[in-house]
């Protein structure tokens, strides 16, 4: 299993540097540039793609008011995937994000509507109209823990050289080996298009996608995702 250590030795490798033999608390400036080549690809690549190994669920219990102090997970990282808010009390969609214009248009109108809407604002969920207390609520987002020590707690950033990636260990290492090369100035085009390479292969590769069947209902592609029959300009 790769770790921060065996990521950053495995980078100096291909750099030609030496092997650190500790990362996390080493005094030796060039370990020290791995290791912040490590924390900023970590960091980077998480947020480069809604990666599935970062997909997490987060629910809470509305109060009776717009802003819902519940509503954000303490990993978020600001990214909640669309289409997922759900009252799960009241079976319905929650519409939006809506903007700022948006807003301030229904605050203005005095008309909250029926139908539940929300925005972000000072990091929490607010929601139109206001709920009642006790209602659940759901959606899906991505973690910005991207890495986890050794007893799988998540972290946000490399803590020990045990530390385990969340995220592959190879786009992560690619990453540390162009970064330094960049950092210190050296030839780095080479590396860097074979990290932008690999991280498109990625995130190609990353998850399920669903088959879109272009032959009509007949084409017995088992998936239920159809395109409607008919002549199609192409």
């Amino acid at each position: 299993m790769a770790t921060l250590l065996s990521i950053c030795q495995g980078a100096a490798d291909r750099i030609g540097l030496p092997r650190p033999t500790q990362v996390a608390t080493s005094i030796d400036q060039t370990t020290r540039t791995l290791l912040g080549c490590a924390q900023r690809e970590g960091s980077a690549l998480s947020r480069r793609w809604a990666w599935q190994a970062l997909l997490r669920e987060q629910t809470f219990t509305s109060v009776a008011a717009t802003a819902q102090t519940s509503s954000i997970p303490s990993d978020w990282d600001g990214r909640m995937i669309a289409d997922t808010f759900w009252n799960r009390t009241q079976h319905r969609k929650v519409l939006g994000p809506l903007n700022s214009q948006e807003w301030q248009a229904i605050q203005a109108s005095g008309v909250q509507g029926v139908t539940d809407a929300f925005r972000f604002r000072d990091d929490l969920i607010e929601l139109v109209p206001t709920p009642t207390a006790g209602w659940t609520y759901a959606y899906e987002y991505a973690s910005g823990n991207w890495c986890e020590n050794s007893g799988g707690t998540g972290q946000a950033a490399w803590a020990a050289d045990t530390d385990v990636p969340r995220l592959d260990a190879e786009l992560m290492t690619l990453g540390v080996v162009w970064r330094f090369l960049s950092g210190r100035g050296m030839a780095a085009d080479a590396a860097f298009a074979e990290y932008e390479s690999e991280v498109t292969n990625a995130t190609m590769r990353d998850g399920t996608r669903r088959v879109v069947n272009l032959a009509g209902r007949g084409g017995g592609s088992g998936s239920g995702i159809a395109v409607p029959d008919g002549s199609w300009a192409l």
